[in-house]
C-alpha cells in the first residue's frame, strides 16, 4: 500500500480519508481539518483572552499540540487550565474565549443520548477544534506525534456508534453533519 498524498509507505487506512496514508501526510490531514474548522468558525481572533482545558486526556494533549502548531510565530496567547470539561463552562461565561478538548464522537453521542432521553442539549460558547475528527483519527496523531494521555472509558452508546461506523464507515461523519 502506497500514501495516495506522497507515494511512501502507507500505514493508515481508514476509507473515509479516501485512500491510505502514511502517518505524516495523516498528520498533515488531521492539522488541515483543524485550520478549517477554527478558520470557517472565525473562533479565535489575536486580542482574545484564550483558555485550554486540559483534562489530561489524550484529546487535551492533541488539540494543544495543534494550536501551538497551527498559531506559531502568531500573536496568540494561550492559558492552559487543567479542568474538567465540565467546568468549562463557567469559565465561559466570562469574555474568555474557552476551548475543550471534544470531538466528533463526543458531539454525536451527546446529540444521540439527548434523543433516546428526551434531553435538551445546550446551547455552548466552547470552542471545539477536534468537532471533526473521530476518536480513531486522534489515537493515530497522538501515536504520530508521541502525544501521552489518558483516554475516557467508552459508553455504552459510544461502543455502539464505534460498531456503527466498523459496519459503515463514516456513518459518525454523516450523524455529525445532520446535527451541525
Amino acid at each position: 500500500m502506497d500514501c495516495i498524498k506522497c507515494g511512501k509507505k502507507a500505514q493508515i487506512s481508514m476509507k473515509h480519508l479516501g485512500g491510505d496514508l502514511c502517518p505524516t501526510c495523516f498528520a498533515e490531514v488531521i492539522e488541515k481539518r483543524v485550520r478549517k474548522s477554527l478558520r470557517e468558525n472565525e473562533w479565535l481572533k489575536p486580542d482574545d483572552d484564550i483558555i485550554i482545558i486540559d483534562d489530561s486526556t489524550v484529546k487535551a494533549k492533541a488539540v494543544m499540540y495543534l494550536l501551538k502548531s497551527i498559531f506559531k510565530g502568531q500573536p496568540f496567547k494561550f492559558n492552559i487550565k487543567k479542568a474538567s470539561i465540565a467546568s468549562a463552562e463557567k469559565l465561559a461565561k466570562s469574555k474568555n474565549k474557552v476551548i475543550i478538548p471534544w470531538n466528533m464522537d463526543d458531539e454525536v453521542e451527546q446529540y444521540l443520548d439527548a434523543l433516546f432521553n428526551n434531553k435538551k442539549i445546550k446551547k455552548t460558547k466552547l470552542i471545539k477544534p477536534l468537532l471533526n475528527i473521530s476518536d480513531e483519527e486522534i489515537d493515530y496523531f497522538a501515536k504520530i506525534k508521541k502525544l501521552k494521555g489518558k483516554k475516557k472509558p467508552k459508553t455504552k452508546l459510544g461502543k455502539m456508534l464505534d460498531d456503527l461506523e466498523k459496519r459503515y464507515p463514516g456513518s459518525k461523519f454523516g450523524l455529525l453533519k445532520s446535527i451541525l
